[in-house]
């Protein structure tokens, strides 16, 4: 307490924190709620315990609390015990950041018509949506399961009062909500609707990012559809039969993987194929759920994806990787985390530093946390480093559920293991501005989960079908995430790390840790189901059986049978390579031969192409074999921005260019490009071989090519930038050509990653394919269905998408090949998350009107690469993107301590007058992590306010 104490001496008052560091207008008053007690220096004596204590009164504390906030506006807490850290923490975040937590808490409770009923017609179907997934009624069960006297529950707790002294601040208009929140001005004189922040609004807000990250629903009802509109477009006999496993394969583009097999023997052959046999069924059309049962969930679907779209699109995802000392400069371990998620104005983190060690207790750790919740989510504290990606565990299942409709007042009833089970009714109230209450009565099946609604125009339609899809997610139930994250804040060592991750049981990641003993571990921590062998016969060749990755009859057959032992799932520590690093990748080589159900152990299925852990890799192998890796390097990697795919396939895009070219000046010599040729301007010709000439001379390397406000770039940038724009542009185009007429009679459409991979199998390895044609001596994909009197070949439909391509960029960007530069499409724009009133928002970053980006920041990188940047595969107009890494954290833990670098991609502050607002962006955007500070002595010189707060 001496520490505390003597703090207090420094006689700074709140004003100095809700001025410029905070992010607040300097003009704003001081609130009246907290009362401040004489400040009376003693310079140089000591304040007895016994002593009033000196500083700013806050409601709610229990003890004194110091707060310094540093030249980034991170404020570094000290209090004596966590509860009063994390009330001060939730106290300052909702000073910088409550327009955004506001608005996040209604997403995630379904509470937005409640505030836009009558302005947005999407805000009450992702009311349903959200009231459907049910984050509000887990959080409330894991908010009641916890003892009265769990550290989870007094940091939850104290989190929630300290938001709630600044709600009481707003309400009493001491302080006011800053531009850019004028939506929620209204609330202020609405008492009903303004309530206070809960404990349960944090750990629902916890459970939103858990479903982001691992609920598939959509993908298992998606691949379902996308398999019977593909045998019934292509049946048997068809040349493009067996398309379903070319469009949708489950197997790796990159074979590139975090080790090589599981790290122990998991279940025996036998036990793979028990009972199984004797079910095996082929997955035929019959077998499947309608198309109507099917296409009953689309509308909760929409309306579930356009609510997770604030944490990302199907681009989300990670990096993070740890180096052993052994490989380092200076001996000791390194750790780089960069998350990939929507990228908003303010980001999605918050940084922040907790400390009760120097007041006697055990926490003292840094790094980000989401808005909402309390603790360090991604970090560091003095003797271990933390970081976590997505890794992509299968935790949900898809049941066709057969219904009988009760009789006289009796509930219907589902069909399981032979019995009838009674369909339990869950009651949901949203209310709507200016509107009735809508009354939800959501179906549950007890042993699976919610049976999706069908949704239209906001309403839900009361079923009438007799089949119905339920799901069951591991999310559903009751765990404590917060325990684990809160355990990792704490965690002295390795075996207290791990520890504290048997408690992560939900969104199954990647955790990776440095310890300040030199240790380096991963473990993929979480609850993963075991299930019926009967649930795992699917055959990728012949596309029969059954898998997880689909929906499952829900008759009790293929259930789950407990969970993967922790020591079975996938993990690593301390390997003789030198380093551990992950990327949202098939971790273990479970999909390698295009089959992840087939194995000892069943993990997942839909991961990552696997790019980005090729890219990684191949860097942390070259960094290791030369030794003395450094942090700049870390940095290095985490801002790599060599285009996967450019590398692939460019050379292949020069090839086809030349042979055309062979052609035209010899008739003949490659008969399947004549009729090209022969229809083709001299002066497409041309540009076809400029475009090939440029390819041929690219680096791989994808810069803006534009001034990012550092001054012009090099000639040798501007000529990678001109590459990197014609290859993109001639790529999207090609996918068009190649599947779209495909996709077009399936009526389905593969994600990005999906038509990268069958675009990259096609042109490099088509006898992967099972649309491989041997008398083509290639696949049939590249024919063109419309075309009856033409067969179009792989070089033909290359040169045309270049020659499309680089058209496209004449016509957006002007006739000057020079101009075509990929910094003026490669943009990135990061949107305020609270709806603006009066038009573009003033939170959006780049600020609106801005002369130098008036379309965004331009950026470097493409799809798939490591500095993730992802545009997509789908739409060749739009280069733009919105996902990205939300931190760039760097971490050396050295023998005295960790050394820290990040970078934020935005701002700490919301408020668009502060000068916090966006001073980190202009870090990030040139992929800069500068120092952090941690120990006394670092902060001592970045130090801009001192503040003394007290019960």
């Amino acid at each position: 307490m001496r520490h505390l104490a003597s703090l207090s001496s420094v006689g700074l008052v709140v004003l100095a924190l809700l001025g410029g560091a905070s992010g607040c207008s300097s003009d704003s008053p001081a609130p009246p709620p907290i009362e401040e007690t004489p400040d009376e220096e003693t310079p140089d004596e000591e304040t007895p315990d016994e002593e009033t204590p000196k500083g700013t009164k806050l409601p709610g504390l229990k003890g004194p609390v110091e707060v310094i906030v540093d030249d980034r506006a991170m404020p570094h807490i000290y209090a004596s015990s966590q509860h009063d850290a994390a009330l001060m923490q939730g106290y300052l975040m909702a000073r910088d950041r409550f327009p955004q937590m506001e608005i996040l808490k209604r997403n995630v409770t379904g509470r937005m018509a409640e505030l836009l009923g009558t302005v947005s017609a999407s805000a009450l179907e992702g009311d349903v949506a959200a009231r459907v997934i049910g984050y509000k009624r887990v959080a409330d069960r894991i908010y009641a399961s916890l003892p009265a006297d769990a550290p989870e529950k007094a940091v939850l707790d104290g989190f929630a009062a300290g938001v709630n002294v600044y709600i009481a601040e707003v309400r009493s208009g001491t302080s006011k909500l800053p531009q850019g929140a004028e939506l929620l001005e209204s609330l202020v004189s609405n008492p009903a609707a303004f309530t206070d922040w809960t404990p349960q609004d944090s750990l629902a807000i916890g459970r939103y990012l858990s479903y982001a990250l691992s609920y598939s629903a959509e993908a298992d009802v998606a691949l379902t559809q996308a398999m019977a509109a593909s045998a019934a477009a292509f049946p048997q006999g068809n040349p493009r039969a067996g398309i379903f496993r070319d469009l949708w394969s489950f197997a790796p583009a990159r074979e590139v993987f975090t080790r090589e097999g599981l790290s122990s023997e998991g279940r025996s052959a036998e036990s793979l194929t028990r009972g199984a046999k004797a079910h095996q069924r082929g997955l035929s059309q019959a077998m499947l759920p309608s198309s109507t049962v099917l296409s009953n969930a689309q509308g909760f679907f929409d309306a579930a994806r356009r609510l997770r779209g604030v944490l990302g699109d199907e681009s989300r995802g990670a990096n993070n990787w740890v180096v052993s000392g052994a490989k380092t400069a200076s001996g000791a371990p390194l750790l780089a985390n960069d998350p990939h998620l929507s990228l908003p104005s303010p980001p999605l983190f918050w940084y922040s530093h907790l400390n009760t060690k120097k007041a006697g207790g055990n926490l003292d750790a840094e790094g980000i946390s989401l808005v909402g919740v309390p603790g360090v989510m991604l970090g560091f504290n003095d003797r271990i480093a933390w970081g976590s990606t997505t890794a992509n565990h299968d935790v949900t299942d898809v049941y066709e559920e057969t219904i009988t409709e009760g009789t006289n007042g009796a509930p219907a009833t589902v069909r399981f293991k032979g019995q009838q089970v009674p369909i339990e009714i869950i009651t949901e109230t949203i209310k709507v501005s200016g509107k009735p209450d809508v009354v939800l009565k959501l179906e549950n099946v007890p042993h699976h989960g919610i049976i999706l609604p069908k949704i239209e125009g906001g309403a839900v339609v009361p079923r009438t079908a007799s089949s119905a899809l339920s799901v069951r997610w591991t999310g559903d139930e009751v765990s404590n995430e917060i325990a684990a994250f809160l355990g990792l804040n704490t965690a002295t060592n390795a075996a207290e790390a791990r520890a504290a991750l048997t408690k992560f049981k939900v969104g199954a990641q990647s955790f990776v840790v440095a310890t300040r003993e030199g240790e380096i571990f991963w473990s993929t921590q979480s609850r993963l189901p075991v299930r019926d062998p009967r649930a795992l016969t699917y055959d990728a060749v012949t596309q029969t059986g059954l898998s997880p990755a689909m929906v499952l009859p829900g008759d009790g057959s293929y259930e789950w049978m407990g969970d993967v032992e922790d020591r079975d799932l996938p993990q690593d520590a301390n390997p003789a390579k030198g380093f551990i690093a992950t990327a949202n990748n098939d971790l273990v080589g479970t999909t390698k031969d295009g089959n992840p159900f087939n194995d000892a152990r069943y993990l997942g299925w839909d991961y990552d192409l696997g790019h980005r852990i090729s890219r990684i890799t191949e860097r942390l192998q070259s960094l290791a074999d030369r030794g003395g890796v450094t942090p700049q390097d870390m940095i290095s990697v985490q801002g790599d921005h060599r285009s996967p795919l450019g590398a692939l396939l460019a050379p292949k895009f020069v090839a086809a260019a030349r042979r055309v070219q062979e052609e035209r000046s010899q008739p003949g010599t490659h008969p399947d490009l004549a009729g090209l040729v022969q229809r083709t301007s001299a002066a497409e010709l041309d540009t076809l071989r400029q475009v090939a000439n440029r390819l041929a001379a690219w680096t791989y390397e994808t810069p803006p090519g534009v001034n990012i406000g550092d001054g012009e770039p090099a000639a040798a940038e501007v000529s990678d930038s001109i590459a990197t724009a014609l290859f993109n542009a001639s790529m999207l185009r090609l996918v068009k050509l190649a599947f779209d007429d495909e996709i077009a009679a399936i009526g389905r459409r593969p994600d990005s990653g999906k038509l990268a991979r069958t675009l990259q199998f096609a042109i490099l390895e088509p006898t992967r394919l099972a649309t491989y044609n041997a008398t083509r001596g290639d696949t049939v994909l590249w024919d063109d269905l419309s075309t009856t009197n033409v067969a179009e070949t792989r070089d033909e439909r290359i040169a045309v998408a270049m020659m499309l391509g680089a058209g496209y960029l004449r016509d957006r960007l002007g006739a000057d090949p020079e101009q075509w530069r990929w910094g003026k499409l490669h943009t990135l724009t990061l949107a305020s998350l609270v709806p603006s009133t009066t038009g573009e928002s003033a939170v959006t970053l780049p600020a609106p009107g801005s002369a130098m980006f008036p379309t965004g920041y331009p950026r470097p990188g493409d799809n798939f690469g490591v500095d993730a940047s992802n545009f997509g595969m789908s739409n060749a107009e739009k280069f733009s993107y919105e996902n990205g890494p939300v931190q760039r954290l760097v971490v050396e833990m050295t023998p005295e301590g960790p050394r820290a670098w990040n970078a934020l991609p935005g701002g700490q502050v919301f408020d668009p007058q502060s000068t916090h607002h966006a001073d980190e962006i202009e870090l990030w955007r040139r992929n800069k992590a500068p120092s952090l500070y941690f120990t006394d002595e670092e902060l001592s010189g970045h130090k801009v306010s001192s503040n003394s707060f007290v019960p």
